[in-house]
């Protein structure tokens, strides 16, 4: 062997000593070793967001391994779909923590038996490996190497050669969990997807499963999830951590796929106050990003994440990739209330009808929106029309004239409604407003409270069943924004259709002197 060929196999190993070494003492390394192929390729790879989540987990261990002296007892991760979470938590986690820790105990868990074994047997295997050996088994340099015990034939369980007491058991939600001595609780998707997370005894069985059975055999418990639903078993642990204050602390990661503005809690009372309603904001994303960035554009590039979202439900993307669900009922607007008609009914006519208007300043961000509304003499409002886009300031303008334009065509005189905003800008927007609207019946207001207060009057009159939509293609954009209500990102209009029927309410309580009807009475 020559000299060269020498000093590179010297170098090699060195290398290689120093992967080994990186594996032993950090779970993202150790991830990305005992996943390297005979060419040295590694199919999984630690970014930043998987370095931050194995730090947490080796905090689960640390307080594995100093009988709760340090670390975390608790922890609870919430990242979406895709991004290797299961993988680092239920596959590499415990085959780490049982090399540093042999004799623990690792009960999973997961909603099917199936996917859980599945994952059991993933780690027994690994512990086989070659890589694993080199690692932490008889061929480290370890002074009782961690193998598997000869007769642990079985997926769902097995357990470590003597001298070591450790092993893991894999079981799905609701089947039997042997009694044995406290450890490791991993707690992977109890709950398999949206339509489960919509029966309540579906969460009802998880939660209790969960009370019963896993966390009477737990010294220390990770629980990962789509946080699908916010009475789920992560969103009953957010909640219970407000309400009990004697009881377990879980360290929550919570890592929105997409950083928006306005998605974070002002304070830890804005915190707690989500908290009760099973969501978790942090005050801060704990990857330092900015608002339009990300989780891992190597996994999932931003152009894909949009393109996602454009496709999905408000609700299935606030719970799938923000991790910020609520209830697909409503929290205030339950979808059972919207109501549509092809037309106004025969015989029935307009009284007093307006469009009202909540404007946004730019092609980013909020929409403008538009909503014509009406009260009828059967003592019904209808909703006719919405107008809604993402405009620059020129673009909106068109829009507004020529929805002026349209209204008078077909309904003649239609009052025209619109918000100012605060400061001498709102003032001068609004009055440029009404310069662009000159002709026609415009007015503006500077509106106040809340836009919950100023919802109120709107969702008690849909739950009364007194407002009808007039079927058309915005129906449905309009109505999954109302069941989202407060939780989703968009609100536009929720807004300009509450400032509809809060102006109509007003136009009908006047004395009838003082406005004229639709028919000019």
């Amino acid at each position: 062997m020559s000299i060269a060929t020498l000093q590179t196999s010297r170098e090699e190993a060195r290398a290689e000593v120093g992967k080994i070494l990186l594996a032993q003492a950090d779970l993202a390394f150790f991830a990305e070793y005992m996943s390297t192929d005979g060419d040295g390729e590694a199919w999984y790879h630690a970014y930043e967001m998987h370095h931050l989540i194995a730090h947490e987990l080796q905090q689960v261990l640390l307080f594995l391994q100093t009988d709760g002296a340090e670390g975390t007892q608790f922890l609870l991760i919430l990242t979406p779909p895709q991004h290797g979470k299961s993988a680092l938590v239920s596959r590499f986690f415990p085959a780490f923590a049982l090399g540093n820790l042999p004799n623990l105990r690792v009960l999973e868990v997961s909603y099917g038996a199936d996917l859980a074994s599945e994952n059991s047997r993933y780690v027994r295997n690994m512990i086989l490996s070659d890589q694993y050996k080199a690692v932490f088994g008889n061929l480290s340099p370890n002074a009782e190497p961690v193998v598997l015990a000869a007769d642990s034939k079985s997926a769902a369980s097995w357990d470590l050669a003597s001298p070591h007491r450790g092993g893991m058991i894999a079981s799905g939600v609701g089947g039997a969990v042997p009694g044995r001595a406290k450890g490791l609780g991993i707690f992977d998707d109890p709950i398999k997807g949206h339509k489960e997370a919509q029966s309540q005894d579906i969460r009802d069985d998880a939660w209790d499963f969960y009370v019963s059975a896993l966390r009477v055999r737990m010294r220390a418990g990770v629980l990962v999830m789509t946080h699908w639903h916010p009475d789920d078993p992560a969103g009953r642990i957010i909640k219970d951590m407000v309400t009990k204050p004697k009881g377990d602390k879980w360290k929550i990661v919570m890592l929105p796929g997409l950083i928006e503005e306005g998605m974070f809690a002002a304070n830890r009372e804005d915190q707690q106050k989500r908290m009760l309603d099973g969501v978790y904001l942090p005050l801060r994303d704990p990857l330092g990003r900015a608002v339009g960035e990300v989780l891992c554009p190597a996994m999932m590039p931003r152009n894909e994440m949009l393109k996602v979202r454009e496709t999905q439900q408000e609700f299935y993307f606030q719970a799938l990739y923000q991790q910020m669900p609520f209830s697909k009922d409503g929290q205030k607007y339950k979808k059972d209330w919207f109501r549509t008609v092809s037309k106004i009914p025969e015989g029935v006519t307009i009284k007093f009808i307006l469009r009202y208007w909540d404007k946004a300043n730019s092609s980013a961000g909020d929409f403008t929106v538009g909503v014509l509304m009406a009260y009828c003499s059967d003592g019904f409002f209808y909703i006719l029309d919405v107008v809604r886009g993402q405009w620059t300031s020129y673009e909106r303008d068109q829009k507004m004239r020529k929805a002026a334009e349209k209204d008078a065509a077909q309904y003649g005189k239609v009052f025209i409604w619109h918000q100012q905003d605060p400061g001498s800008a709102g003032k001068d927007s609004a009055e440029a407003t009404n310069r662009l609207l000159m002709g026609f019946p415009a007015k503006f207001e500077t509106v106040t409270g809340s836009k919950e207060d100023r919802s109120d009057p709107l969702e008690s009159a849909f739950q009364g069943g007194l407002v009808f939509l007039l079927q058309a293609a915005w129906n449905d954009a309009f109505i999954s924004e109302c069941v989202a209500f407060n939780r989703g990102k968009y609100d536009d209009q929720v807004d300009a259709a509450s400032s509809a029927y809060n102006k109509l309410l007003t136009m009908i309580r006047r004395p009838h002197k003082e406005v004229k009807s639709y028919q000019g009475s």
